[in-house]
């Protein structure tokens, strides 16, 4: 795919108003359609309106991973990434040598608190009941053979998924031993199996009552596995997310209150981007709130200037923390 490359970015004369300002950006995002597509959509348009004749393309890809490698390199100037993905850039975990310096933080499209990305361990009803299952840590307890779903490699909510498992001290060779297997699906794959009887149960990070989740739930009986807190706790400080749940009213499926993990995204660009137009492109985010929430109706929800300007794993861009400081959202 051609690589959209900032085309122009820089300050009108200091005479111009503001409004003669344009900007034509790339954000690298992940897989069309989804709320991260409508956050890009969402953005363009607030850019926008702000600034007359700007536009943001949204650019597809292959996770924040990629889109950390890209923003870094400067081959884009705008990168979403998970804040599960930045635990794995800040500290240099595979598949990177080293840490990715260069990295600075403009706004938090969505936060952990948002619950867009929550982890869910769903198993169906009927194993269960057959191995006495009744909460995520009874898979360690039982050792039922059980074919258990989790992300694609590559894709970190895997990790995350992984690292909730050995909280209770499961690894997949362990479930290998009790007779069980790990499969490695998407999420879309991932409901397909399940429905299909083809996997016992499933874990992945999406957002509270997905229509994934209300997918599986009508076309067979499961029951969700709550997680401990204290697990919680532990997954969630390793991967820079955030501690989470579920109420047990929130789910027919789910007998009592889970802790769980959740994990929000930021827009990252280069700490060589100029001043003015970190400023700017963030000045539009925040300024036309209304407009950037009204891409997607989960936005529009939950998201507010505080949960925007909600801190990252990295320093902020000066030009946003200019911006921030003037509005008095960060001290």
């Amino acid at each position: 795919m051609r690589i959209h490359i900032l085309a122009a970015a820089g300050l009108m004369l200091a005479a111009s108003p503001a409004a003669a300002q344009k900007y034509n950006l790339t954000v690298a995002g992940y897989s069309p359609g989804g709320l991260v597509s409508t956050i890009g959509i969402g953005m363009d348009k607030s850019l926008a309106k702000q600034f007359p004749g700007s536009a943001v393309t949204y650019q597809t890809g292959s996770g924040g991973l990629a889109n950390a490698m890209l923003v870094s390199r400067g081959k884009t100037p705008l990168g979403f990434i998970g804040d599960h993905e930045m635990a794995v850039v800040v500290n240099g975990r595979p598949p990177f040598k080293k840490p990715l310096t260069n990295l600075r933080l403009l706004f938090k499209p969505y936060v952990g608190a948002s619950r867009f990305q929550i982890s869910h361990v769903l198993v169906r009803k009927d194993f269960a009941e057959k191995h006495g299952l009744k909460t995520f840590a009874d898979l360690a307890a039982k050792k039922p053979p059980i074919k258990l779903a989790i992300n694609r490699a590559g894709n970190n909510d895997s990790e995350v998924s992984l690292s909730l498992l050995e909280g209770i001290g499961v690894k997949p060779d362990d479930i290998k031993k009790w007779g069980g297997q790990v499969v490695r699906a998407a999420s879309r794959e991932m409901t397909s199996l399940i429905l299909d009887r083809r996997i016992d149960g499933l874990m992945f990070g999406i957002s509270y009552n997905h229509p994934r989740v209300r997918e599986i739930a009508k076309g067979l009986e499961v029951v969700m596995l709550p997680i401990t807190t204290e697990n919680a706790e532990k997954t969630a400080k390793e991967w820079n997310a955030k501690v989470c749940g579920f109420k047990a009213s929130e789910y027919a499926f789910l007998a009592s209150d889970s802790a769980s993990v959740c994990v929000g995204m930021g827009t990252y660009v280069n700490e060589k981007m100029d001043d003015a137009t970190a400023y700017n492109v963030t000045k539009a985010i925040f300024e036309q709130v209304d407009t950037f929430k009204s891409s997607h109706r989960l936005l529009n929800k939950v998201v507010t200037v505080q949960s925007l300007a909600e801190a990252g794993p990295v320093p902020w861009h000066p030009g946003a923390l200019k911006y921030l400081k003037e509005k008095g959202l960060v001290k």
